[in-house]
């Protein structure tokens, strides 16, 4: 019996191969090269086959999605990008771990995210915003704690990433994102 991951990748997998390579690159912004599709994740080139599940799936959605190209540079939150219902597990497995990394160390959010390419932003106490994928930027926001409050932050998506994946991916989306900000050395 196939688990849920094991059905989402064949699907997945099935759907890139009614695709040719040449229409995949040119809509998704990634390489074909020797039989292997390149993924420009972080602005470093991953194989698709050497990916963990979860990133496979999400990446293949991509590949296979005929989203916008051009970002509309309007940012919004992931209940406004569909995720209403989802947004409980989106805060788990995203936004807390983002705060708890990068509440204290704001500095560091901001020295992660301009290695990965990223630039600096106007939002919050620190936020930067990454292509973590060629057509899709995140924006990662932290505001620094008081004696009131404890830090807090938020993971924006620009208003296209929509015509990408659907609300559950972007979840996953911006929870592996978080992932490789937290890692950063």
């Amino acid at each position: 019996m196939k688990s849920g991951y094991d059905t989402a990748l064949s699907l997945a997998y099935e759907k890139l191969g009614r695709l040719t390579p040449e229409a995949v690159c040119g809509r998704s912004g990634a390489r074909y090269e020797d039989g292997e599709y390149l993924i420009p994740w972080f602005n470093r080139a991953q194989p698709l086959s050497r990916a963990p599940t979860a990133n496979k799936i999400i990446w293949l959605h991509y590949l296979t999605a005929q989203g916008v190209k051009a970002p509309s540079g309007k940012l919004i939150s992931y209940r406004e990008a569909g995720g209403l219902f989802y947004e409980p597990n989106f805060i788990k497995r995203a936004v807390d771990p983002f705060v708890k990394r990068f509440g204290d160390d704001p500095g560091g959010l901001i020295k992660a995210g301009e290695a990965f390419g990223g630039f600096k932003t106007n939002n919050g106490d620190a936020s930067v915003t990454i292509n973590v994928l060629p057509y899709m930027p995140i924006t990662f926001i932290i505001w620094v704690g008081g004696e009131e409050f404890g830090p807090g932050g938020g993971i924006l998506f620009d208003s296209t990433a929509k015509t990408w994946l659907c609300a559950e991916d972007l979840a996953v989306l911006a929870s592996l994102s978080v992932h490789e900000l937290i890692n950063y050395n």
